[in-house]
């Protein structure tokens, strides 16, 4: 069953069919037909401006939510460099603001051609008249807003991605941001407007026409916003003329013209308040001065005593016996918004040819002093000169002058290594005719050869990108290089290289005008000796020592440090002889022994009761059967066969025995020659001495050693001073036990 809807024109097909009918009977001829056709009245051009606008509603539906996909493209590169803190070394580099974000912006809107001028083809090429006729000079002002909100939008992008830290965070905000207000804010603005119409035309009075008006100004310094209701408003433009009673075009105020205003005066506001704003985001002064915050004392600080060199040091930068120093810095202190302390009260002075070493563990402060000095963010307090100028109130000079190799690779993966090199040398300013020749130089020097230089860094391995970026820091022979952690996953081969690069920057082959003076930080004690003449040692934030690596080794090291190692007992020795003696002596006594093996040793076995009663007939106390245990690591596998079921062998538990006493004998020896000494470390037969240096003569030593070689039976023993690394890790381990219970912790 079906129902014909039509009943307007039913009349007139029934009034068909019967005429149809009467003539066929006429003719006497069934094939006779009458056609019927209806033919309406021509629609009014008004009624064919309201059918155009319902039907233009789906593509400016559709440009005002593909748009915004095109400007969230514009901030996730941006707050990708920023992240990765490329965009930080550029600025430490040399790369000036405003060439920075003229250079994307210019780029950007390039790329926005793209897209923009496919949409205008399309518009035609589908017929969409609502955009594309030219009454009402539609056409020309479609696009006009079109191509004026690619810059607008660039630039409001550039503004909010400071808002930002994480790049897939602002693509999603910029996209659906835009997309909201230039939807939502567009129909309502326009909603408010023909209600108003409504109420007026039926006599009524109503104040919503102000009120969209006032949205619409809210609203205009948003591009989304502006683009989204031009389009709205040009595609109801009939009936705009119709309510206002007077010609009105596209380029009329109330349709499209105070949004291209508008458009236009944002695609250049935008990207100046967004040139200003890293401007003064860059200049540590002006951020410090809106985040400011008083470093409180923690009192325990306040009663722990400084090291008297750093004090010296401290006072030398205080009374300005360091202002001829290429680095000084000055009372330097830098507290987080958390309260943390990162760092505390840090003077130094650095002359120019000196590769100063900054030793410290991960958290110590070492790469936010780097930060500090490279203008990353201010210092709470206190300030740092470089080459005399202020870091905190001259940044754009400081930067003229140092060179960074950052703990992070922060390397364009698109760009091969030469031309990341070649960037960097036209950045700092090296003519152009010789940039390729220097960059190629700079590559050989770090330990890049050619076909690697013609790579893509993403295909480096880390310690090549670490090379990379020492490359990129010293191209150019600045005055001041900071390096932190530059070996880091370097082989020692690069290493070396590594070192020779620094050495040349320093020494300037023994030009003074030129030396180069270097921060250095690194976990290689090998590395800091072999480079820096003075080196300091952070924890806690604040330095805790400071010097040559002699200095610290003499004022900090516990005196000589003495390692020995015990022989290997075999069965010519007469102790291991008298041990397994004893053993056999005690083998009736021993419950699991076998009475019938006669003197075959090897065939006798103690159980864990026999192993310990044995331990104590032949040390005569405790010493060796307190080892016999789960938890003792010397002991642990006497302990383990001894609880078998077959037991522990005799000469495994003798050869066990003889090297305990062996090292005990060691100990004594130790303990009765030099009553301060200390043992700090044993390992299987190895063990590890302290001996004061106090009163105590290295050649006295070495004669007392040797001469009870023999006794000790000592396969070879060394004397050494305290290592860099044992100072080191002596600062680490007070600053760790500080930490516990801390929020640090």
């Amino acid at each position: 069953m079906s129902t014909n809807f039509v009943a307007l024109h039913s009349s007139l097909y029934h009034q068909g069919l019967a005429d149809q009918t009467i003539v066929r009977t006429a003719l006497d001829d069934n094939n006779y037909n009458i056609k019927t056709t209806i033919h309406p009245l021509p629609i009014t051009e008004v009624e064919n401006g309201f059918a155009m606008a319902e039907n233009s509603f789906l593509a400016w539906f559709s440009l005002v939510l593909s748009f915004p996909f095109i400007a969230g493209t514009f901030g996730t590169f941006i707050v990708q460099e920023r992240m990765t803190k490329a965009k930080h070394l550029q600025t430490v580099a040399g790369v000036k603001p405003s060439a920075y974000w003229l250079s994307s912006y210019g780029w950007d809107i390039m790329n926005y051609q793209l897209p923009l001028w496919i949409v205008v083809i399309l518009m035609f090429a589908l017929g969409v008249d609502a955009f594309t006729t030219t009454e009402y000079n539609v056409r020309s002002a479609t696009i006009v807003i079109m191509f004026l909100f690619g810059p607008a939008i660039t630039g409001f992008t550039y503004v909010a991605t400071f808002l930002f830290k994480s790049p897939s965070k602002c693509n999603m905000f910029i996209i659906v941001f835009n997309f909201f207000v230039g939807l939502a804010g567009s129909l309502v603005v326009l909603i408010l407007r023909f209600i108003y119409l409504g109420t007026v035309l039926n006599g009524g009075t109503s104040n919503l026409k102000y009120v969209a008006q006032i949205i619409e100004w809210v609203l205009r310094p948003i591009p989304s916003f502006c683009l989204g209701k031009g389009l709205l408003f040009s595609t109801n433009i009939s009936a705009f003329v119709l309510v206002e009673g007077k010609p009105l075009d596209a380029w009329s105020d109330t349709i499209m013209g105070t949004e291209i205003i508008f458009l236009a005066i944002e695609s250049v506001v935008y990207i100046i308040l967004a040139i200003y704003i890293d401007i003064w985001s860059t200049r540590p002064s002006i951020v410090r001065y809106f985040t400011r915050k008083p470093v409180k004392a923690d009192p325990e600080e306040a009663e722990e005593e400084e090291d008297e060199d750093v004090i010296e040091e401290a006072e030398r930068v205080q009374r300005g016996d360091a202002n001829s120093d290429k680095i000084v810095l000055n009372e330097l202190t830098k507290q987080y918004p958390n309260g943390k302390v990162a760092v505390n009260g840090l003077s130094i002075g650095i002359p120019a040819g000196q590769c100063f070493g900054l030793l410290g563990i991960n958290g110590a402060g070492k790469t936010t002093t780097m930060g500090i000095l490279t203008a990353e963010f201010p210092p709470t307090s206190g300030d740092a000169t470089l080459a005399t100028y202020s870091v905190t109130s001259q940044p754009e000079e400081t930067r003229k002058r140092i060179g960074y190799c950052p703990q992070f690779d922060a390397h364009f993966m698109n760009l091969t290594g030469l031309e990341h090199v070649k960037l960097y040398a036209s950045i700092k300013g090296i003519p152009r005719d010789v940039i390729d020749e220097a960059a190629r130089s700079k590559l050989s020097e770090v330990g890049i050869n050619e076909f690697d230089s013609n790579r893509l860094s993403s295909q480096y391995s880390g310690g090549m990108k670490r090379k990379l970026s020492v490359a990129c820091a010293t191209i150019g022979n600045p005055e001041i290089v900071f390096i932190d952690e530059a070996s880091t996953g370097m082989d020692p081969v690069s290493r070396r290289d590594l070192w020779e690069v620094i050495s040349k920057m320093v020494v300037a082959d023994n030009d003074p005008g030129h030396r180069c003076s270097v921060i250095l930080t690194t976990h290689s004690m090998e590395e800091c000796e072999a480079l820096c003449p003075r080196i300091g040692i952070m924890a806690g934030g604040k330095l805790k020592c400071i010097g040559s690596a002699q200095r610290l080794k003499n004022r900090f090291g516990q005196g000589f440090q003495v390692e020995v190692k015990v022989d290997e007992p075999t069965k010519t020795d007469d102790d291991l002889k008298e041990v397994i003696f004893t053993l056999l002596d005690l083998k009736g006594n021993v419950p699991n022994s076998d009475p019938e093996s006669g003197n075959g040793n090897e065939e006798i076995f103690f159980n864990l009761d026999g192993a310990i009663s044995a331990a104590q007939k032949v040390s005569g106390d405790n010493y060796i059967s307190d080892k016999i245990t789960e938890d003792d690591v010397s002991g642990n596998f006497i302990f383990k066969s001894a609880s078998s079921d077959v037991g522990v062998e005799l000469e495994e538990l003798a050869a066990f025995f003889t090297i305990t006493l062996r090292l005990k004998s060691v100990m004594s020896f130790f303990a009765e020659e030099y009553k301060t000494s200390t043992i700090r470390e044993t390992q299987d037969t190895r063990m590890r001495f302290e001996v004061p240096s106090a009163g105590v003569k290295i050649s006295s030593l070495f004669s007392c050693i040797e001469e009870n070689k023999e006794k000790l039976h000592l396969q070879d023993y060394g004397i050494s001073q305290t290592t860099l690394e044992q100072v080191f890790n002596m600062h680490a381990a007070a600053a760790e036990a500080a930490k516990e219970g801390t929020d640090d912790a």
